[in-house]
């Protein structure tokens, strides 16, 4: 999936898109237990990040979920 900039109304990502990818689905090493449907590996690749290029990790997933 990819998303383009401003989306969520988010400050943070007003010039910022970003790319994500299910590794569940494109490696075999991430596929889990199907029992548990509440997890999911993903990876997010952000573009023009530089208005949060100096938040935590916590921060900057925080701000991926609220997307």
């Amino acid at each position: 999936v990819v998303c383009g900039a401003a989306i969520g109304g988010l400050t943070d990502l007003a010039e910022t898109g970003f790319c994500i990818y299910d590794l569940q689905r494109m490696h075999d090493e991430f596929d889990v237990d199907r029992v548990d449907e509440n997890i999911s590996v993903l990876e997010v690749d952000f573009f023009r990040a530089n208005s949060f290029v100096n938040k935590t990790d916590d921060e900057i997933i925080d701000l991926t979920l609220q997307a």
